[in-house]
């Protein structure tokens, strides 16, 4: 045994905040510190290959998913598939949909229940978060034993009203309104996760680097240090097919690259070892939802040499 013993230092900590059970469980020894649950319960649970790609069972109650890219590449397809699971699984949902381009029919064609949804329409920043915080605390105010799905579609697509009043003459006074309100908006859903039972799906834009190779996720550092993973997705071809001599778009192959899994560092078999999870997930999206397109072994896999 070391120096110190800290199991009574603990035991009276957790007994000044023994009214507060969540408190309590924060304190403990180093050997408490545990990886992500496996436990369904604490999951929205999503098809059998997110799993297989992503380590764990769906989205997590508590923690933020994130999903960045350009349009036409499943973005919104992901949010419609969390939204219909959640459904099925009993929980609330909230979407707030900040580009004005899904509409009743998409959810309905989905399979999606539109009087089951909660809904929050603008552009504007201020108005999004605000609408979104007040929807969360509707739901909980109503349904305190319940678990809560919120998606943010999209966090990087949106205008600030500061920005409405901006000199454009003057180089002082330069935009980023809605970058600020979007980091007090997600500092405040950070806070607030801590309380209530909710996963959040954030579905952002990404731009092209300056002067270097690669992506960059819209939104700031903040969302993608709080994201448990984040995935950045491209199009890598469109699905067209003919019908009656007229060339119609049926969907796109897609390819989401993970970008960051913190959950990859703690996953490991039945012997211990260190389960390695693949880069990314090929997908083809249609009218008929999201399906894993296979990887050609053969052709990807990398040799090794001794």
């Amino acid at each position: 045994m070391g120096k110190f013993d800290f199991t009574s230092t603990i035991e009276k900590i957790q007994e000044s905040l023994k009214k507060d059970e969540k408190r309590v469980k924060q304190f403990g020894l180093g050997s408490t510190l545990v990886p992500p649950s496996q436990d369904p319960k604490d999951y929205i649970i999503m098809p059998d290959w997110w799993k297989c790609y992503f380590g764990v069972i769906g989205l997590e109650f508590g923690r933020i998913v994130q999903i960045a890219g350009d349009a036409d590449t499943g973005k919104t397809s992901l949010a419609l598939e969390a939204m219909l699971r959640a459904q099925q699984q009993g929980f609330g949902v909230i979407y707030v949909e900040t580009e004005g381009k899904t509409t009743e029919l998409d959810l309905i064609e989905k399979g999606i229940d539109p009087t089951g949804i909660i809904s929050i329409s603008s552009s504007i920043t201020e108005e999004a978060f605000d609408g979104a915080l007040r929807a969360w605390n509707g739901f909980f105010k109503d349904y305190a034993n319940e678990k809560l799905l919120l998606v943010f579609d999209s966090y990087g697509n949106t205008i600030s009203m500061r920005d409405v009043v901006l000199d454009m003459t003057k180089a002082s006074q330069k935009p980023g309104g809605a970058a600020k309100t979007n980091r007090m908006g997600l500092n405040t859903m950070i806070a607030r996760m801590h309380q209530d039972p909710v996963a959040i799906l954030i579905v952002n834009y990404t731009y092209a680097n300056i002067g270097s190779v690669g992506q960059t996720n819209a939104g700031g550092k903040a969302l993608n240090y709080f994201s448990m993973l984040t995935l950045q997705s491209k199009r890598l071809g469109w699905k067209d097919a003919t019908r009656n001599k007229v060339k119609v778009r049926l969907g796109a192959n897609v390819r989401w690259t993970v970008y960051k899994n913190h959950y990859a560092k703690t996953l490991v078999d039945e012997n211990g070892n260190q389960i390695l999870l693949p880069t990314h997930i090929d997908l083809s999206i249609t009218a008929e939802g999201l399906k894993v397109i296979e990887p050609d072994t053969e052709k990807d896999e990398e040799e090794i040499e001794e």
